[in-house]
Protein backbone atom coordinates (compact mmCIF):
# COMPACT_ATOMS: atom_id res chain seq x y z
CA UNK A 1 0.00 0.00 0.00
CA UNK A 2 2.86 2.35 0.75
CA UNK A 3 4.33 1.78 -2.70
CA UNK A 4 0.93 2.56 -4.26
CA UNK A 5 0.81 5.93 -2.50
CA UNK A 6 4.37 6.78 -3.54
CA UNK A 7 3.70 5.63 -7.12
CA UNK A 8 0.62 7.84 -7.26
CA UNK A 9 2.68 10.81 -6.08
CA UNK A 10 5.39 10.12 -8.67
CA UNK A 11 2.92 9.74 -11.54
CA UNK A 12 1.46 13.14 -10.72
CA UNK A 13 4.73 14.80 -9.74
CA UNK A 14 4.02 17.64 -12.20
CA UNK A 15 1.37 19.00 -9.87
CA UNK A 16 0.39 18.96 -6.22
CA UNK A 17 -1.79 16.01 -5.28
CA UNK A 18 -4.56 16.16 -2.75
CA UNK A 19 -5.57 13.34 -0.47
CA UNK A 20 -8.64 12.87 -2.68
CA UNK A 21 -6.37 12.40 -5.73
CA UNK A 22 -4.39 9.71 -3.94
CA UNK A 23 -7.56 7.93 -2.78
CA UNK A 24 -8.88 7.93 -6.36
CA UNK A 25 -5.60 6.80 -7.93
CA UNK A 26 -4.87 4.01 -5.42
CA UNK A 27 -8.35 2.75 -4.61
CA UNK A 28 -7.52 2.89 -0.90
CA UNK A 29 -10.03 4.04 1.66
CA UNK A 30 -9.67 7.65 2.75
CA UNK A 31 -8.72 6.58 6.29
CA UNK A 32 -6.01 4.19 5.06
CA UNK A 33 -4.63 6.70 2.56
CA UNK A 34 -4.58 9.42 5.23
CA UNK A 35 -2.68 7.17 7.67
CA UNK A 36 -0.08 6.20 5.05
CA UNK A 37 0.37 9.77 3.80
CA UNK A 38 0.81 11.03 7.37
CA UNK A 39 3.49 8.41 8.06
CA UNK A 40 5.33 9.22 4.82
CA UNK A 41 5.21 12.93 5.65
CA UNK A 42 6.73 12.17 9.07
CA UNK A 43 9.51 10.25 7.30
CA UNK A 44 10.11 13.12 4.88
CA UNK A 45 9.15 10.99 1.86
CA UNK A 46 6.15 13.23 1.13
CA UNK A 47 5.52 16.91 1.87
CA UNK A 48 2.20 18.67 2.55
CA UNK A 49 2.03 22.44 2.09
CA UNK A 50 -0.23 24.91 3.88
CA UNK A 51 -2.97 24.43 1.26
CA UNK A 52 -2.98 20.65 1.67
CA UNK A 53 -1.11 19.91 -1.54
CA UNK A 54 1.05 16.76 -1.35
CA UNK A 55 4.36 16.46 -3.22
CA UNK A 56 7.45 14.29 -3.05
CA UNK A 57 9.57 15.01 0.03
CA UNK A 58 13.23 15.79 0.30
CA UNK A 59 14.11 12.56 2.12
CA UNK A 60 12.66 10.39 -0.65
CA UNK A 61 14.54 12.35 -3.30
CA UNK A 62 17.77 12.09 -1.30
CA UNK A 63 17.27 8.34 -0.85
CA UNK A 64 16.64 7.90 -4.57
CA UNK A 65 19.74 9.94 -5.35
CA UNK A 66 21.88 7.77 -3.06
CA UNK A 67 20.48 4.64 -4.68
CA UNK A 68 21.39 5.92 -8.14
CA UNK A 69 24.88 6.85 -6.95
CA UNK A 70 25.28 3.38 -5.44
CA UNK A 71 24.24 1.80 -8.74
CA UNK A 72 26.78 3.92 -10.61
CA UNK A 73 29.51 3.04 -8.13
CA UNK A 74 28.68 -0.67 -8.29
CA UNK A 75 28.71 -0.61 -12.09
CA UNK A 76 32.06 1.19 -12.13
CA UNK A 77 33.47 -1.23 -9.55
CA UNK A 78 32.78 -4.45 -11.46
CA UNK A 79 35.60 -4.17 -14.01
CA UNK A 80 37.94 -2.68 -11.40
CA UNK A 81 37.34 -5.59 -9.02
CA UNK A 82 37.66 -8.08 -11.87
CA UNK A 83 41.07 -6.65 -12.78
CA UNK A 84 42.16 -6.65 -9.13
CA UNK A 85 41.12 -10.28 -8.66
CA UNK A 86 42.84 -11.30 -11.89
CA UNK A 87 46.09 -9.60 -10.90
CA UNK A 88 46.20 -10.83 -7.29
CA UNK A 89 44.45 -14.18 -7.58
CA UNK A 90 42.39 -13.54 -4.44
CA UNK A 91 38.78 -12.43 -3.79
CA UNK A 92 37.88 -8.76 -3.44
CA UNK A 93 34.75 -6.79 -2.69
CA UNK A 94 33.41 -3.25 -2.59
CA UNK A 95 31.83 -1.99 0.63
CA UNK A 96 29.79 1.22 0.55
CA UNK A 97 28.84 3.53 3.40
CA UNK A 98 25.07 3.60 3.97
CA UNK A 99 25.14 6.09 6.83
CA UNK A 100 27.39 7.10 9.70
CA UNK A 101 27.03 3.73 11.42
CA UNK A 102 26.67 1.12 8.67
CA UNK A 103 28.32 -0.11 5.48
CA UNK A 104 27.11 -2.76 3.05
CA UNK A 105 28.79 -5.09 0.56
CA UNK A 106 27.67 -4.03 -2.94
CA UNK A 107 29.97 -6.10 -5.19
CA UNK A 108 32.01 -9.28 -4.71
CA UNK A 109 34.44 -10.94 -7.12
CA UNK A 110 36.55 -14.08 -6.78
CA UNK A 111 38.90 -16.15 -8.92
CA UNK A 112 36.78 -19.25 -8.23
CA UNK A 113 33.02 -19.98 -8.06
CA UNK A 114 31.05 -18.34 -5.27
CA UNK A 115 31.06 -21.33 -2.96
CA UNK A 116 34.08 -20.32 -0.94
CA UNK A 117 33.90 -19.31 2.70
CA UNK A 118 34.66 -15.66 2.04
CA UNK A 119 31.86 -15.38 -0.53
CA UNK A 120 29.46 -16.33 2.26
CA UNK A 121 31.10 -13.99 4.76
CA UNK A 122 30.98 -11.03 2.36
CA UNK A 123 27.72 -11.74 0.52
CA UNK A 124 26.33 -8.84 -1.50
CA UNK A 125 23.80 -7.00 0.63
CA UNK A 126 25.43 -7.91 3.93
CA UNK A 127 25.42 -4.99 6.36
CA UNK A 128 28.37 -4.36 8.64
CA UNK A 129 28.36 -1.95 11.56
CA UNK A 130 31.00 0.78 11.60
CA UNK A 131 32.07 -0.23 15.08
CA UNK A 132 35.55 -0.59 16.55
CA UNK A 133 37.85 -2.24 15.82
CA UNK A 134 36.74 -3.02 12.23
CA UNK A 135 36.25 -0.79 9.16
CA UNK A 136 39.22 1.41 10.04
CA UNK A 137 39.64 2.52 6.43
CA UNK A 138 36.31 4.36 6.80
CA UNK A 139 37.49 6.19 9.94
CA UNK A 140 41.18 6.94 9.39
CA UNK A 141 40.45 10.11 7.38
CA UNK A 142 37.49 11.34 9.44
CA UNK A 143 37.73 14.51 11.59
CA UNK A 144 39.39 14.09 14.97
CA UNK A 145 36.13 14.37 16.94
CA UNK A 146 34.53 11.61 14.86
CA UNK A 147 37.53 9.36 15.44
CA UNK A 148 37.45 10.07 19.17
CA UNK A 149 33.76 9.09 19.41
CA UNK A 150 34.44 5.88 17.45
CA UNK A 151 37.45 4.90 19.57
CA UNK A 152 35.55 5.55 22.80
CA UNK A 153 33.04 2.86 21.83
CA UNK A 154 35.82 0.26 22.20
CA UNK A 155 36.85 -1.34 25.51
CA UNK A 156 39.20 0.95 27.42
CA UNK A 157 42.13 -1.43 27.04
CA UNK A 158 41.93 -1.31 23.23
CA UNK A 159 41.63 2.44 22.71
CA UNK A 160 45.31 3.39 22.66
CA UNK A 161 46.00 0.69 20.08
CA UNK A 162 43.05 1.83 17.96
CA UNK A 163 44.30 5.42 17.91
CA UNK A 164 47.71 4.20 16.77
CA UNK A 165 46.10 1.96 14.15
CA UNK A 166 44.06 4.81 12.66
CA UNK A 167 47.23 6.88 12.31
CA UNK A 168 49.03 3.95 10.67
CA UNK A 169 46.16 3.39 8.22
CA UNK A 170 46.09 7.06 7.22
CA UNK A 171 49.86 7.12 6.67
CA UNK A 172 50.00 3.78 4.85
CA UNK A 173 46.84 4.26 2.79
CA UNK A 174 45.09 0.99 3.67
CA UNK A 175 43.90 -1.04 6.64
CA UNK A 176 44.88 -4.62 7.43
CA UNK A 177 42.48 -6.92 9.27
CA UNK A 178 44.54 -9.52 11.07
CA UNK A 179 41.75 -11.62 12.55
CA UNK A 180 38.33 -12.90 11.53
CA UNK A 181 35.27 -14.14 13.44
CA UNK A 182 36.80 -17.59 13.92
CA UNK A 183 39.90 -16.04 15.48
CA UNK A 184 37.66 -13.99 17.78
CA UNK A 185 35.93 -17.20 18.90
CA UNK A 186 39.33 -18.69 19.79
CA UNK A 187 40.23 -15.52 21.69
CA UNK A 188 36.95 -15.66 23.63
CA UNK A 189 37.58 -19.31 24.53
CA UNK A 190 41.14 -18.61 25.66
CA UNK A 191 40.18 -15.62 27.78
CA UNK A 192 37.51 -17.62 29.64
CA UNK A 193 39.92 -20.39 30.70
CA UNK A 194 40.12 -20.34 34.48
CA UNK A 195 41.53 -23.62 35.83
CA UNK A 196 44.97 -23.60 34.23
CA UNK A 197 48.48 -23.51 35.76
CA UNK A 198 50.18 -20.13 36.01
CA UNK A 199 52.85 -21.08 33.46
CA UNK A 200 50.18 -21.99 30.92
CA UNK A 201 48.19 -18.89 31.79
CA UNK A 202 51.17 -16.74 30.77
CA UNK A 203 51.44 -18.55 27.45
CA UNK A 204 47.71 -18.15 26.88
CA UNK A 205 47.98 -14.45 27.65
CA UNK A 206 50.78 -14.01 25.13
CA UNK A 207 48.78 -15.91 22.49
CA UNK A 208 45.69 -13.80 23.10
CA UNK A 209 47.75 -10.62 22.76
CA UNK A 210 49.16 -11.82 19.46
CA UNK A 211 45.80 -12.94 18.10
CA UNK A 212 43.85 -9.86 19.14
CA UNK A 213 46.25 -7.12 17.99
CA UNK A 214 44.45 -4.61 15.78
CA UNK A 215 46.07 -3.91 12.40
CA UNK A 216 49.84 -3.50 12.01
CA UNK A 217 51.84 -0.53 13.21
CA UNK A 218 54.82 0.48 11.02
CA UNK A 219 57.46 -1.39 13.04
CA UNK A 220 55.33 -4.56 13.12
CA UNK A 221 55.00 -4.99 9.37
CA UNK A 222 58.10 -7.16 9.00
CA UNK A 223 58.89 -10.81 8.35
CA UNK A 224 55.95 -13.19 7.94
CA UNK A 225 52.61 -11.47 8.54
CA UNK A 226 49.00 -12.58 8.33
CA UNK A 227 46.05 -10.75 6.82
CA UNK A 228 42.40 -11.62 6.33
CA UNK A 229 41.46 -8.43 4.46
CA UNK A 230 43.14 -5.27 3.18
CA UNK A 231 40.92 -2.20 2.69
CA UNK A 232 41.59 1.00 0.73
CA UNK A 233 39.33 4.09 0.64
CA UNK A 234 37.14 5.37 -2.19
CA UNK A 235 36.66 9.10 -1.68
CA UNK A 236 33.93 11.52 -2.77
CA UNK A 237 34.00 15.20 -1.83
CA UNK A 238 36.76 14.60 0.70
CA UNK A 239 35.02 11.79 2.57
CA UNK A 240 35.47 8.02 2.43
CA UNK A 241 32.19 6.69 1.02
CA UNK A 242 33.36 3.18 0.08
CA UNK A 243 36.31 0.81 0.25
CA UNK A 244 37.93 -1.67 -2.08
CA UNK A 245 38.77 -4.69 0.06
CA UNK A 246 41.14 -7.46 -1.05
CA UNK A 247 40.89 -10.77 0.83
CA UNK A 248 44.21 -12.66 1.03
CA UNK A 249 43.23 -14.62 4.16
CA UNK A 250 46.78 -15.94 4.40
CA UNK A 251 50.23 -15.50 5.90
CA UNK A 252 52.90 -14.02 3.63
CA UNK A 253 56.08 -11.90 3.60
CA UNK A 254 55.43 -8.31 4.64
CA UNK A 255 56.50 -7.02 1.21
CA UNK A 256 53.85 -9.19 -0.46
CA UNK A 257 51.21 -7.75 1.85
CA UNK A 258 52.34 -4.23 0.98
CA UNK A 259 51.96 -5.13 -2.70
CA UNK A 260 48.37 -6.23 -2.08
CA UNK A 261 47.74 -2.98 -0.22
CA UNK A 262 49.20 -0.94 -3.06
CA UNK A 263 47.00 -2.78 -5.58
CA UNK A 264 43.90 -2.12 -3.46
CA UNK A 265 44.84 1.56 -3.14
CA UNK A 266 45.30 1.81 -6.91
CA UNK A 267 41.90 0.20 -7.55
CA UNK A 268 40.20 2.48 -5.02
CA UNK A 269 41.89 5.51 -6.57
CA UNK A 270 40.61 4.50 -9.99
CA UNK A 271 37.06 4.35 -8.64
CA UNK A 272 37.50 7.69 -6.91
CA UNK A 273 38.50 9.31 -10.19
CA UNK A 274 35.94 7.64 -12.48
CA UNK A 275 32.77 6.80 -10.54
CA UNK A 276 31.64 10.30 -9.58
Amino acid sequence: MIDAVVDASIRRSDRQNTLADIVRDTGLSRATAHAIVSELIDLGWLHRNDRGGITLGGSLLATASRALESDRLAAAARPVLADLVASLGIPAFLARRIDDSTITVVEYAAPRPRGDHQAQAFAVGRRIGLRPPICREFLAWEPDDTQVRWVERAPAGERARLRQALTAVAERGFSIERINDEHRAVIDALTTMSSVPESLRQRVGALVSELSAVDYLPDELTGEVGAVTVGAPVVEDGRVIAAVVACPNATMPADDLRDIGSAAVEAAGLLTSTAF
